[in-house]
């Protein structure tokens, strides 16, 4: 009769390659409704070699499990089947992880990584899987950014790259983002021993030797931060004033540098050894930014060399400096060696137009608006290219210099290369060796669309418009013998698409670099900088809760009561007594301010005056505004009726009385005049001014003909004002104190209301505790008496963390979302997961969703420095799901197969032979945290019964569908042989202790060995856990006790036996209430739940991070405290955590040497 396991068991062998198997196996990942650990054991029941069978498209189970973002099933193919992660499909030649990047898989293309994946391997396009995510990136409408962060890599061997110490991957320059986070950097120009950098401002920083003034600071040592440069005006008195002036371009050599302002004025500082500053007579040298003069007229733009200096526009190039053949002018005498101002270039015609011109040492190279490309190298003006209509951008290295002028010349001459940029994003190299200017080709294997370049001695450096750094080396091009008619045959058009007429250019990418517009170098290659647009941070304004301050203020008001023990002033108005508080009064009242200050009292009385006006009159003190303040109809019935009452007149009374009485009358039925004189009585300045503005007519409120409407009055209060009327005191969690005023904190919080309230007992309380520090809770009653939130935009990102935390104890919930939205803005590459993680933690909903948009705005970025790796899998997936919704990937999904199997028959086979996926993560966590050691062979171990433990032992938890393979001992690793080991030192303690001997059942009947051997981290309930008799192994005659053994022994013959932990996994815990040998009703299905519920319990209080447990405990303190748990004598109350349950006890293995 067929037993159970090998009913189930798979129809193949260890070296199926079944297509149908392939198919079985892809069809049935694709469907939705059913789990990954089904999966996984379904996969088990089907192939041998599940992991590695493909179907008739060429894929793997990894690649559509990877396709369709079933993380924990990639984690088994891979841990646990050994698939081979880097295995490319058939069709596109797509890899697992490049699978999950097109798919939009973020939490498995982390994991993939994670697992050790190739990131470097290409597709059949020629792209890595990062480059996928790159073709699918956010791009920003209307993206035409002139400037953005600045990035600097190199030894830094002369300090020009803004820091003192070298960087091999690009970083950002900090002073950027500690002094000046509002600027954009749109240039940075590199040299040997200096760098400027140019804002989009006008801002010009410069760093590095100012040996010779080249810094333009007005000193000569060492700048190691970037620091502005100040440029002199001249007014009309002839006086130099250093007033703030826009620079447009920049242009620096070695010893010298050029600046051109808005104004068209051109600036020079630096070493004047070769005359290279254009002024007359010529300075040794300029330590600060001085006007050159010159006569160009028009738009103007900069160049300079080592040893000259060009300026130049559509009219004309002018160049002065050494003449050594660079300068286009003629061959210099003996008494013309320097040019010391500009000169015109009389080589290039004034009606050719000039459109770009750069330099180098020894060169300058001139492109005109007919599309012609001058070189001025060696007193000559050679033409080497025509017709190029549409070139943007040219950049030239090198050139010969003539040495016989200077010595020190005889060491510069290097090859002479021009580097030409087409608008359609062609590169164009021309070389002093090939002579022809010819098209690159590039070793990449995929287009790429260039926007910017640059030349050094070694190598071509350039930017594309996806965002990429490249750098490259041309190859030398192999010349082919062609006869003379096939040479002629080839016109210019074929020349130029031809590959064997082109160049080609091994390049490498430019890590950490995904936004790049333009990129520098020094002459050298040595040290590079980079210009990317800031991290992309498109999403809407957080939205922050309306204010309710006013409405806080006047449901306090209405509540007030003279027994609440909040409202310390009675006010007797015409025989109706109004509750009130002195501080608020005070605040809004200087009459009330110098009454309270005078003398104290509790009772006030103001006869002659209407209750309904002062209660309008509290309603704009408490508030800001007030119904009769409001232009419109009036509500309030008793205003209504009191512009309804009569005037009553004596008209017997003489006329002067008459007239008299009238007025005051009239001013009686008039509730805005009333008002008035109320304000007026007690000094509320700004009430009065606004309701002179006003008045009533019919019962409405309107404005006065040439009066403007009245303002909104925004309420706030000082909590430094009237200190003699503090009546709460604060402690923090440094020891520190503050004061406050009850009323206030009542009135705008709950927590403050419900803890001073009379039912609470706590209207006397005078003295609180909250924990935290106290610039915190600074915060937040500055919030709580102003409403007002800029003072949050000068927190860090720590303190306002703590003001979160504390928002959310308190449901604070303005606070927490204007928090919200200036940590929204702080966002940044390095710090975005770090806020994710906490507004996850703490429901910062608004920020969570910002964090989200921010990262799949930039994916690329954090994919590539591996920042998403600390991420929980839950937020991950989370993640995955929103970047899949963002770059709307809706049609690249894999949609379940019409002939996968059903839903039962995967169910069934996971019922048959289930695996734990959770075990599996945590046995993988455990293996890859300990080294590798060298093998130990398995002969080293007794062949009686401890092959059986150790194969055991060494078996995966999916693999009890798999027979058992005795034929040969497995291999033993250091854990299974210090388990042995413990094993052996079990057996020779004392004799009075009971074992249970781990033998392997050899029963046919039995379908599943592995049920024969208990859990190591828990020991069995009792000698009958199995209901066959077992044998016992001799007792051994025992050596001399140690120590710690004779303790332990007379521990227990002294004292009752007490339930404890055995240090033993295998030893036998007695049961002090039946007897060892009871049997027990759970049968073998209920013990391996119970136990690996234990273990899920254990591993939840490892993984458990130390803040929360912090955090729990804090809370148990604080209710402690504020139910008084220590001094109550009536009750009790006891406050613990929510208990798990059972937790499996740790097992402690010896190290072996």
């Amino acid at each position: 009769m067929m037993n159970k396991q090998s009913a189930i068991l798979p129809d193949c062998t260890n070296r199926c390659q079944s297509t149908q198997h392939g198919d079985i196996v892809t069809a049935a990942i694709s469907k939705r409704s059913v789990s990954d650990s089904n999966l996984a054991s379904f996969l088990n029941t089907t192939c041998c070699c599940c992991e590695s069978v493909k179907d008739q498209d060429g894929r793997t189970a990894l690649h559509v499990a990877a396709s369709c973002g079933r993380t924990a099933l990639v984690r088994w193919l891979v841990l646990n089947r050994h698939a081979n992660i880097n295995a490319p499909d058939k069709e596109s030649g797509y890899t697992a992880l490049h699978r999950s990047a097109f798919y939009g898989k973020i939490d498995t293309v982390v994991e993939l990584i994670k697992l050790g994946a190739n990131v470097a391997v290409l597709d059949g396009n020629s792209l890595t899987y990062l480059e996928h995510a790159m073709l699918d990136r956010f791009r920003p409408p209307n993206n035409d950014s002139k400037g953005g962060e600045l990035f600097s890599w190199g030894p830094n061997s002369n300090n020009s790259l803004g820091s003192q110490h070298s960087r091999t991957v690009p970083e950002t320059m900090d002073i950027f983002h500690k002094e000046y986070p509002d600027e954009n950097v749109r240039l940075i120009l590199i040299q040997e021993f200096h760098s400027v950098i140019l804002t989009t401002s006008g801002l010009v920083f410069t760093c590095g030797h100012g040996q010779g003034g080249r810094l333009g600071l007005g000193v000569q040592h060492t700048e190691f931060l970037p620091k502005p440069i100040k440029f002199p005006t001249v007014t009309k008195n002839v006086q130099t004033t250093f007033d703030k002036i826009e620079i447009v371009n920049v242009s620096i050599a070695r010893d010298h540098s050029l600046f051109l302002s808005s104004c068209g004025e051109i600036f020079a500082c630096g070493l004047n050894k070769h005359m290279v500053l254009g002024m007359v007579p010529p300075p040794a040298e300029l330590l600060t930014p001085k006007l050159v003069k010159y006569s160009p007229n028009g738009n103007v733009s900069l160049a300079t060399g080592n040893y000259h200096s060009i300026v130049w526009g559509a009219s004309g190039i002018f160049t002065w400096g050494l003449n050594a053949g660079q300068l286009g002018h003629p061959a210099p005498g003996p008494s013309e060696k320097y040019i010391l101002t500009a000169k015109r270039v009389k080589y290039i015609a004034k009606e050719n137009s000039i459109r770009l011109v750069c330099a180098s040492t020894g060169a300058t190279v001139v492109y005109t608006v007919k599309g012609d490309v001058y070189i001025l190298h060696e007193y000559q003006c050679r033409k080497i290219a025509s017709r190029q209509l549409n070139l943007v951008e040219i950049a030239v290295v090198g050139g010969n210099l003539n040495h016989s002028l200077d010595p020190e010349l005889s060491n510069k001459n290097r090859e002479l290369r021009v580097a030409a940029l087409t608008s359609t994003g062609n590169l164009l190299l021309w070389q002093e060796s090939d002579a022809a200017l010819r098209k690159c080709i590039f070793s990449i294997g995929r287009k790429l669309t260039i926007t910017q370049v640059v030349l050094n001695m070694s190598k071509v450096l350039f930017v594309t418009r996806d965002g990429e750094a490249f750098q490259g080396e041309a190859r030398p091009r192999k010349k082919k013998p062609t006869g003379p008619k096939e040479k002629g045959n080839k016109s210019d058009f074929h020349k130029f698409f031809d590959r064997d007429e082109s160049l080609t250019v091994k390049v490498e990418k430019i890590a950490r670099v995904h936004r790049a517009l333009s990129i520098q170098s020094d002459p050298k290659g040595q040290n590079f900088g980079i210009v990317q647009d800031r991290p992309y941070s498109f999403f809407p304004k957080s939205e922050i809760s309306a204010s309710t301050m006013p409405d806080n203020l006047l449901d306090f008001l209405l509540q007030a009561d003279v027994d609440d023990g909040i409202a310390d002033v009675e006010i007797n108005i015409s025989g109706r007594l109004f509750p009130a508080h002195r501080y608020i009064l005070a605040s809004r009242s200087p009459y009330f301010s110098n009454l309270f200050a005078q003398a104290g009292n509790q009772s006030l009385e103001y006869p002659g005056y209407n209750p309904v006006i002062f209660e309008e009159f509290l309603r704009y003190v408490y508030t800001g505004t007030t119904e009769l303040i409001r232009i419109g109809e009036l509500k309030n019935p008793a205003l209504i009726q009191l512009c309804s009452r009569p005037v009553i007149v004596d008209e017997n009374a003489p006329a002067f009385q008459y007239y008299s009485d009238l007025k005051v009358n009239r001013k009686l039925n008039n509730p805005v005049r009333m008002l008035h004189e109320m304000a007026k009585r007690f000094e509320v300045m700004e009430l009065q001014k606004i309701l002179s503005n006003l008045e009533v007519i019919r019962q409405e409120v309107t404005v006065k003909k040439g009066c403007r409407e009245p303002w909104k009055t925004q309420i706030h209060f000082n909590r430094f004002e009237c200190p003699e009327l503090w009546d709460v005191e604060i402690h923090c969690k440094d020891d520190r104190v503050l004061k406050g005023h009850k009323c206030i904190l009542v009135a705008r919080l709950d927590y403050f209301n419900n803890m001073f309230s009379t039912r609470w007992s706590g209207a006397e309380t005078s003295k609180i505790s909250i924990h935290f520090a106290k610039g915190v809770v600074e915060s937040l009653l500055a919030f709580l008496y102003t409403d007002s939130l800029d003072s949050l935009d000068e927190k860090d990102i720590d303190q306002l963390f703590k003001i979160i935390v504390l928002a959310d104890q308190f449901f604070v919930k303005r606070l927490k979302d204007q928090c919200e939205a200036i940590l929204s803005n702080l966002l940044t590459v390095k710090n975005a997961v770090e806020l994710l993680t906490f507004a996850d933690s703490y429901n910062a909903c608004s920020l969570k969703e910002n964090c989200f948009q921010f990262v799949q705005q930039n994916v690329t970025s954090f994919l590539e420095m591996r920042l998403l790796d600390d991420l929980e899998p839950q937020l991950l997936a989370e993640l995955s799901q929103f970047y899949q919704q963002q770059r709307r990937l809706d049609c690249r999904i894999i949609t379940p197969y019409s002939t996968a199997v059903c839903d039962e028959e995967v169910i069934l086979a996971s019922a048959l032979c289930a695996v734990d996926l959770a075990d599996i993560q945590e046995r993988s966590a455990i293996k890859e945290k300990r080294k590798p050691k060298k093998r130990i062979p398995s002969h080293k171990v007794s062949a009686s019964g401890k092959v059986g433990l150790e194969h055991e032992l060494l078996t995966p938890t999916v693999s009890v569908c798999d027979e058992p393979k005795l034929d040969s001992p497995p291999v033993v690793n250091s854990r299974v042989l210090s388990i042995v080991l413990a094993n052996e030192l079990v057996k020779t303690e004392a004799a009075e202790e009971n074992f249970t001997v781990l033998r392997k059942h050899r029963d046919s009947d039995s379908w599943s060995a592995s049920f024969d051997f208990p859990l190591l981290n828990s020991p069995p309930k009792s000698n009958a856990a199995y209901s066959r008799p077992q044998k016992t192994e001799p007792r051994v005659k025992t050596s001399k006790l140690s120590q710690k053994q004779r303790k332990r022994l007379s521990s227990e013959s002294s004292s009752p036996p007490v339930a404890e932990a055995p240090k033993n996994p295998w030893k036998v815990i007695e049961s002090p209430v039946s007897p060892v040998g009871s049997p027990q009703n759970d049968d073998i299905g209920s013990i391996i739940s119970n136990e690996r519920k234990q273990k899920e319990n254990l591993e939840k209080i490892r993984s458990k991070r130390l803040v929360f447990t912090q955090m729990e405990d804090k809370a148990i303190e604080e209710l402690r405290r504020f139910y008084s748990v220590d001094d109550m004598d009536d009750e009790i109350i006891v406050i613990n955590r929510v208990s798990m349950g059972a937790v499996a006890l740790p097992t402690w293995v010896p190290k072996t040497k």
